[in-house]
């Protein structure tokens, strides 16, 4: 269940505080990250939207990609929790023809 179907009244306005918090936290990582490297990074739901698949797809490639010794972009860490994919290099991935088929293209087949 999501945090916020437990709270009510202060403690929900305390929990959504801290995760409005959070949220600006993440966006100042990332333009830091930015301005620092010349790098945009994508979150890991970013980065399957990207691709056209969900999380646990995109996570299940990376585990098949370290198996198999395969090319899969390298996660960048930030911190403890924050991690994600450089743009770039998630743009270099599709091009290279590794992303999954539009599902129009896996019905015809």
């Amino acid at each position: 269940m999501p945090a916020r179907k437990h709270r009510t009244g202060e403690e929900l306005e305390a929990w959504e505080a801290r995760k409005a918090a959070h949220q600006v936290r993440m966006l100042i990582a990332r333009e830091t990250v930015k301005s620092l490297t010349g790098h945009t990074l994508l979150h890991l739901d970013e980065a399957a939207a990207m691709l056209g698949i969900t999380k646990k797809s995109l996570r299940e490639l990376e585990a098949r990609a370290r198996e198999t010794g395969s090319y899969f972009p390298a996660r960048v860490t930030l911190g403890q929790k924050i991690t994600g994919f450089r743009l770039a290099d998630m743009n270099a991935l599709v091009e290279s023809g590794m992303a999954p088929a539009p599902a129009d293209e896996l019905a015809d087949a």
